[in-house]
């Protein structure tokens, strides 16, 4: 299956310290999160191979069996589906071919086909892309033998390549994240549209599942619609985020690009801009799909709004445990909740409050993964409310749910007789009078 045409080999310098944490490894001195945008610590091969009716599919992945300390092969493996090709004008491959080097740096194997304009066929041939990462790592003497993690496969895509992933997750369980660029679903190619022209997000958008991060910018030429902020709300993904990079231009996603992009969609390429698009795609698959528990800060974090607070991005983001009730019961109330099925879900943190949005910087109560929860401990007839967060693996914490009360069974306890207002008078004179010396001892 394998024809190799070309290779080369791509160093990535190392540029992080130990007090970096490469993929779940801990930091010798202070905690920090290794910084996405810049390049990972893997050395980097590519090569240039035919997969079945593919003209060219240019692959990226780490020289060696290891790179740092903690990340090892067999490594995810990631499909990357480019743009509108301009009736073939353009090398969608070697214009995000940057990515791919990346992606790579950060343990990851890469493969980026050259795709037809037709919408069935670029489906078929990414799938294609990911049944040959199967083959391959299972076949002795690939170069991609026991190199790729088949339980961890993934997708991302640039422009028209944006739906075609997003069309991909919905339809290959083999997905497991997913990343779109700027995604363009319209029919009439990059000047836009009314009518759907590969994937109707109305239609098939509550079928992508798995984590989906999906990047915008202006409304331009290429993507006159605005697609990616159409396509989000459609999505069926209990995690999922909306990037939108301020000013960019369409060609800011892709890497290193070309100037037919430019001249096409009317906008300019910024590398810093380009660099932003690079560190949240590296942050969302190193999160779901290494679990780096750091790379939290880079997409929900401190790193994250430091970059709203600078303008540089605006940010979506919707991680809330869904369908919380809460269902009062004799001395008891019990919460049911739909469990995430992520392995990035280490447990749930309950909040509990008498006071409607009044809640404790604490948690009330810390579960594992599991769907429901009983507190007996609660007054009976009394109201009381709830909201639920899910943590990761290293305790921090997604978004909080709705909130939820319900009254248990019962009745509040009864409180003490009052006192007659007669003899609540006497009382409190009484000490006055004592004082004064006008009680004669009767």
């Amino acid at each position: 299956m394998e024809q190799i045409r070309g290779i080369e080999r791509w160093t990535f310098l190392l540029i992080a310290t130990t007090a970096l944490t490469w993929h779940g490894g801990q930091s010798a001195g202070a905690e920090m999160a290794a910084n996405p945008a810049e390049p990972g610590p893997c050395e980097v091969s590519a090569q240039i191979v035919e997969i079945d009716e593919i003209s060219e599919t240019r692959l990226f992945f780490p020289s060696d069996s290891e790179c740092g300390e903690v990340t090892a092969a067999p490594y995810p493996g990631l499909v990357f589906a480019h743009g509108f090709s301009m009736f073939g004008l353009t090398n969608g491959a070697a214009d995000n071919a940057g990515h791919g080097g990346h992606m790579a740096s950060w343990g990851y194997v890469v493969a980026i086909p050259v795709l037809s304009d037709d919408v069935e066929g670029r489906l078929e041939d990414v799938q294609a892309v990911l049944s040959y990462l199967e083959t391959e790592t299972a076949t002795p003497g690939s170069t991609l033998y026991q190199k790729v993690d088949v339980g961890r496969l993934a997708a991302a895509g640039h422009s028209f390549g944006g739906a075609t992933v997003l069309a991909l997750a919905a339809r290959d369980a083999r997905v497991k994240a997913v990343v779109a660029l700027d995604p363009v679903y319209h029919q009439g190619g990059p000047f836009g549209g009314e009518e759907p022209v590969i994937w109707d997000p109305a239609i098939e958008g509550v079928q992508v599942t798995v984590p989906t991060s999906i990047q915008g910018a202006p409304a331009s030429n290429c993507n006159s619609e605005g697609d990616y902020a159409e396509i989000t709300p459609f999505v069926g993904a209990s995690h999922k985020a909306e990037i939108f990079i301020v000013d960019a231009s369409h060609c800011d996603f892709m890497d290193p690009g070309q100037s037919m992009c430019e001249m096409v969609c009317d906008g300019s390429v910024d590398p810093a801009r380009t660099r932003l698009v690079r560190k949240y795609m590296t942050a969302w698959f190193n999160y779901y799909l290494y679990l780096e528990t750091d790379q939290h800060a880079y997409i929900y974090g401190d790193e994250a709004d430091a970059d709203v607070a600078a303008g540089r991005i605006e940010r979506e983001v919707s991680t809330a445990p869904r369908n919380l009730t809460a269902t009062g019961l004799e001395e008891a109330i019990t919460l049911d909740w739909d469990l995430y099925d992520h392995a990035i879900v280490a447990g749930y943190n309950i909040y509990r409050s008498t006071e409607s949005g009044s809640y404790s910087a604490d948690p009330y109560a810390r579960v594992g993964r599991v769907s429901s929860y009983v507190d007996s401990d609660v007054v009976g007839g009394q109201r009381t409310f709830y909201t639920l967060r899910s943590r990761d693996l290293r305790g921090n914490e997604h978004q909080a749910s709705d909130e939820v009360s319900a009254v248990p069974e019962g009745s509040l306890p009864p409180s003490p007789e009052p006192t007659p207002s007669g003899e609540l008078e006497h009382l409190l004179y009484l000490p006055l009078v004592l004082a004064r010396g006008e009680i004669d001892g009767k």
